[in-house]
């Protein structure tokens, strides 16, 4: 009798025990927008050299045994129908009245060197950036200094569809449900490219000029939060044995719109924050810096956002389903407070 007794009591306690671990389940989480790019256009290759976009930013494998250089001044990217000029970054949008912006030749032009494929596995080189210009203000009744584009209206129009999709809190700002949009080429809400010129000699008029460009085909407006690696003990520290440590995870609450490497993600996970009432939305970067100098809420300040060669922690997306439990959801007011470890 007493045995039973004992069972029964430790069974109610283990009982209590899920029943508060239950309880104790919450997800801080914020809103983000996720702009998914067409995997095929994502793509170029020919016999000497092989571009890719992903993972925000262009990068190209030398295919050959002998050195490839890129010239700057001949290379632009493009971000919905203006382009820039890769020589100098900093430089504003072009127009139509400054095509040639900077007049430069191959004389004074720098170049960027990719080593011969050697045999042995090729690691790609960073060309440029490519989304940081998708970050930034947005506003339904103002774009300052040029005309809303007709990318601009399409975004505009695929977010209210997004927006009221979705499941609003009281102050019709935060949203705890998820909403899809496909698009295809002619309807795409962003489009990203580059061409680039490169040439076997610096001294050449023989140089190949080669075009990339992709498109958003898929936009989640979803819940988001961020799993932070374990961080090593002082302890675990010591000693030359290799530690393998994981990356940050961007826990996505969605479906994924396509598989793909998480290497080579041609998948883009904005942080969304809206105001209704005023009619504007701002998105923010969701990669997190790994130095100690930046504290986790720079990621979003526009010092921050306009360097993004700082060193970045490794991260992976994760979409965990739009109908995943999450347990008690918790609109975090600022993007720190949606780490989770």
């Amino acid at each position: 009798m007493k045995s039973m007794k004992k069972v029964f009591f430790i069974a109610i306690i283990c009982m209590l025990a899920l029943n508060v671990s239950a309880v104790k389940i919450q997800t801080n989480y914020r809103n983000s927008l996720i702009l998914a790019y067409s995997q095929a256009n994502s793509v170029y290759e020919d016999e000497n050299i092989k571009l890719e976009i992903y993972d925000e930013q262009l990068w190209a494998t030398n295919k050959t045994s002998k050195t490839i250089f890129i010239d700057y001044a001949q290379c632009f990217a493009f971000h919905n129908g203006s382009s820039t000029s890769l020589y100098n970054p900093d430089d504003k949008k072009q127009g139509d009245a400054k095509a040639s912006m900077l007049n430069l030749t191959t004389k004074n032009s720098e170049f960027l060197a990719l080593a011969p494929n050697m045999g042995t596995k090729q690691n790609e080189t960073k060309i440029c950036w490519l989304t940081t210009r998708v970050y930034g203000k947005y506003s339904t009744w103002e774009i300052p200094t040029v005309d809303f584009t007709e990318y601009d209206k399409r975004l505009l129009k695929a977010i209210a569809q997004l927006v009221k999709g979705s499941n609003p809190s009281l102050n019709a700002n935060q949203f705890e449900g998820t909403s899809v949009l496909h698009f295809t080429e002619d309807e795409s809400i962003n489009n990203i490219g580059v061409t680039i010129a490169y040439a076997f000699k610096k001294e050449t008029d023989e140089w190949t000029t080669v075009s990339l460009s992709t498109w958003v085909c898929d936009v989640i407006f979803a819940p988001y939060w961020i799993e932070m690696p374990k961080e090593l003990s002082d302890k675990e520290k010591r000693g030359f044995e290799y530690k393998e440590t994981d990356p940050i995870y961007i826990h996505v609450r969605a479906n994924s719109p396509f598989e793909f490497d998480e290497d080579k993600s041609p998948v883009l996970v904005c942080e969304w924050e809206g105001d209704y009432d005023d009619g504007t939305f701002k998105l923010r970067p969701t990669w997190i810096p790994n130095k100690n100098d930046y504290s986790a809420g720079d990621i979003f300040t526009s010092s921050l956002m306009l360097r993004p060669d700082i060193e970045l922690y490794k991260h992976v997306i994760k979409f965990d389903g739009a109908d995943s439990d999450w347990g008690k959801m918790t609109y975090a007011d600022w993007a720190d407070e949606t780490f989770q470890k």
